[in-house]
């Protein structure tokens, strides 16, 4: 559940078909998704679960599936 939400936010960012995006897309400049892209997701999360997702913490996402993992621990 949490994936299918960040790849909805995700895809109105980057404005891509959600059935493009997977838990293993890697959050790169290769897929199309910018560092603003990035950041532009952390604050639709934030907003979305009232979470604080700390910026030492995002450099450490490789894929969605990383950023899933992480919602999901503040979230529980």
């Amino acid at each position: 559940m949490t994936l299918d939400i960040i790849i909805t936010l995700l895809s109105e960012i980057i404005s891509t078909p959600e059935k493009d995006l997977s838990g293993r897309t890697p959050l790169t400049q290769e897929y199309d998704i910018e560092p603003i892209d990035v950041a532009k997701l952390m604050i639709e999360i934030e907003n979305r679960y009232e979470v604080t997702i700390y910026d030492e913490d995002v450099h450490t996402f490789q894929t969605l599936d990383d950023v899933v993992r992480y919602v999901d621990s503040l979230i529980d």
